[in-house]
């Protein structure tokens, strides 16, 4: 009973922060990387830096503060890999304390039968775990969801915390097999799935000496891929990325400008950075001139100003399946609504 009332007053100020949202332009959601590291190297990304120090618990009580001055509804914790962070836990119980519903994002590698209880019991909502395939390789180790203890402690933590588990995965070139293995999973355990195609990072420096990029040259195989995701998706896999996502990958490696980032709207995301800075985007490692906490409606026009026009600079070297799915849903507001439906259910 307890458990339940928790969601409901977290689902009350998450209502509120839309409401909010619409009105007054304040963010109802933001993400906060308390950690740049991880203790990870996966060739694909770049979103790590393992000589920066770590957010302060103090600090992020401040900061959670003045999320709920601005009316946040969601926080998520990303980073690096957010788990490495030691005050995670007690920073999540703040959270539900404040009855701000939160979001997890992690490689996995650190989660056991006793770090799913002690996510559980600190409040998490949910749970989203990047898994990459079924075994290590030299492009990404991630592939947790696959140990055999992991699975009973996440259906436990669904029954007993209202604690919800989804998969993040990438399609690269090479491993298709492997995400056709793990639509398998996902619809055997009834957990949603989430598909991205990888794109290669904006700095040429940063990217790796491996051929895992889609170009036009790959469009046959990208056909494939496509109908086969579509197919499951009609068949009732649980994957939860919108048909247009996969259809417009063909558009995106042509280089057609087709859609517009959410970043700089009501809607998008504010990254607060360990330095209690902004990031323009989880997908770089910059951080603006505004301290999240001086933001007010002043100081939001401005930085939304900023983040337009740094995205007019990186939307078509972009693909990421975060940000074309806020796009999506914030133009089709039926289907919005349907993958809420859908979510609710499963919780």
């Amino acid at each position: 009973m307890e458990r339940t009332l928790e969601r409901l007053a977290k689902f009350r100020n998450l209502s509120e922060a839309y409401l909010s949202s619409y009105r007054h332009g304040t963010p109802a959601f933001i993400r906060v990387l308390p950690t740049d590291r991880c203790n990870l190297k996966c060739a694909y990304c770049w979103q790590h830096n393992n000589a920066s120090a770590d957010m302060t618990i103090d600090s992020f009580r401040a900061y959670l503060k003045k999320a709920k001055e601005l009316h946040v509804g969601l926080i998520t914790f990303l980073g690096g890999e957010p788990m490495i962070w030691s005050p995670l836990c007690e920073a999540l119980a703040l959270c539900t304390e404040r009855h701000v519903m939160t979001d997890l994002t992690t490689n996995g590698t650190l989660l056991t039968s006793a770090t799913v209880e002690e996510l559980g019991r600190s409040g998490l909502d949910y749970l989203n775990i990047s898994v990459d395939g079924t075994t290590a390789n030299e492009v990404t180790c991630k592939n947790s969801i696959f140990r055999s203890d992991l699975m009973g402690a996440l259906k436990e933590a669904r029954t007993k915390h209202h604690m919800h588990t989804r998969i993040n995965s990438v399609i690269y070139n090479n491993n298709y097999e492997a995400i056709q293995t793990l639509m398998e999973f996902s619809r055997k355990w009834d957990m949603q799935l989430s598909l991205w195609f990888i794109v290669p990072p904006l700095d040429p420096a940063q990217r790796p000496d491996k051929d895992i990029y889609f170009s036009v040259a790959d469009e046959p195989l990208l056909r494939d891929i496509v109908s086969d995701i579509l197919e499951k998706k009609q068949a009732g896999y649980p994957i939860i990325d919108p048909d247009s996502y996969f259809e417009n990958i063909f558009r995106f490696i042509r280089r057609e400008k087709f859609w517009d980032c959410n970043y700089p709207t009501r809607y998008g995301w504010i990254n607060v950075t360990p330095t209690g800075r902004i990031r323009s985007c989880t997908k770089k490692m910059d951080e603006l001139d505004f301290r999240f906490l001086d933001l007010d409606l002043e100081s939001l026009g401005r930085l939304r100003s900023i983040l337009k026009e740094k995205v007019r600079t990186c939307n078509i070297d972009c693909y990421s399946n975060c940000a074309y799915d806020s796009y999506f849903y914030t133009h089709n507001k039926g289907e919005l609504i349907k993958k809420v439906l859908r979510r609710l259910k499963v919780t």
